[in-house]
């Protein structure tokens, strides 16, 4: 189930369309941020399912999605923040994400530094009884 639904977050991310089109950094998969524009990193982080009222063999499956939208420092925020409006739009509540589905609004967090990067973290949380 769990792969289940990383794929289908990550088909869903892949099926994002943008113009310009930034770059993803593909969880696991070695690559480097350009050194202009913006780009995208997700990450999965399922929960541990809660399964103590189900019969056997069904649980609550919930965890969460993580996009960051990446830029370098210097470039300014508003670019940014459009690119983070546009997933959060491409993500609405009922998503189905392979079984589950999208519990609420994703949120937008502020933007943080590494280094000589900047990113604004969008959480994208998932629910569904599997």
């Amino acid at each position: 189930m769990s792969t289940d639904i990383l794929t289908a977050c990550l088909t869903r991310l892949q099926s994002f369309s943008y113009s310009p089109a930034p770059a993803i950094m593909w969880p696991n998969v070695q690559s480097t941020p350009p050194d202009t524009g913006l780009w995208l990193e997700p990450g999965y982080f399922p929960n541990k399912p809660i399964d103590e009222a189900w019969d056997a063999g069904c649980a609550e499956t919930r965890g969460f999605f993580q996009i960051l939208v990446g830029f370098r420092k210097g470039t300014g925020e508003i670019i940014a923040s459009e690119l983070a409006d546009a997933v959060i739009a491409h993500f609405p509540k009922t998503t189905d994400l392979g079984g589950v589905l999208v519990r609420e609004r994703p949120t937008r967090g502020p933007a943080y530094n590494d280094d000589d990067k900047v990113f604004i973290g969008i959480t994208i949380h998932y629910i569904g009884i599997t």
